[in-house]
């Protein structure tokens, strides 16, 4: 909940669909708190039970929920898997970049999910509409080796 002092307060959603970047931000800076405290294999065993939960297609699309499911579980641990997918796929120094420029530049302000990919496609120099697809606007969650993890492992 602390995160919300940083994704929820100071950058605010744009519209209600844009919800995941509160709790998906938040969710997963608790993540961070554990990888800190307990080192990668916690994160790791986080990750990988977060995505168990999820394994089966999902009845949202937390890049857009309806009103009813807006606060629902996906939103926030698919929200956190889908950051941790990004911190795999760009690096952890090209992913921290993209959270401060993210925060400096919409802090005290809204942002939409295409403000978030515009951002995290500046930084990395990468086009992700096709990561984001797969993590916020289809119903199957991608492989777990998105997250430099592998199956039943």
């Amino acid at each position: 909940e602390l995160a919300h002092m940083w994704f929820g307060d100071s950058v605010s959603p744009e519209t209600w669909q844009d919800i995941w970047l509160n709790e998906g931000f938040a969710t997963y800076a608790s993540w961070l708190w554990f990888e800190h405290d307990g080192g990668v294999a916690v994160l790791e065993s986080i990750v990988r039970d977060s995505y168990a939960q999820f394994a089966q297609p999902s009845e949202i699309l937390i890049g857009n929920p309806s009103p009813e499911r807006l606060f629902d579980g996906a939103v926030y641990v698919r929200g956190a898997l889908t950051l941790h997918a990004l911190r795999v796929k760009v690096g952890d120094e090209a992913f921290f970049t993209i959270m401060r420029t993210y925060y400096d530049r919409y802090q005290y302000g809204t942002a939409s999910i295409a403000d978030f990919i515009a951002v995290a496609e500046e930084i990395s120099g990468q086009d992700l509409s096709a990561f984001f697809d797969g993590w916020l606007y289809q119903l199957a969650i991608p492989a777990i080796s998105e997250m430099g993890l592998q199956p039943g492992v």
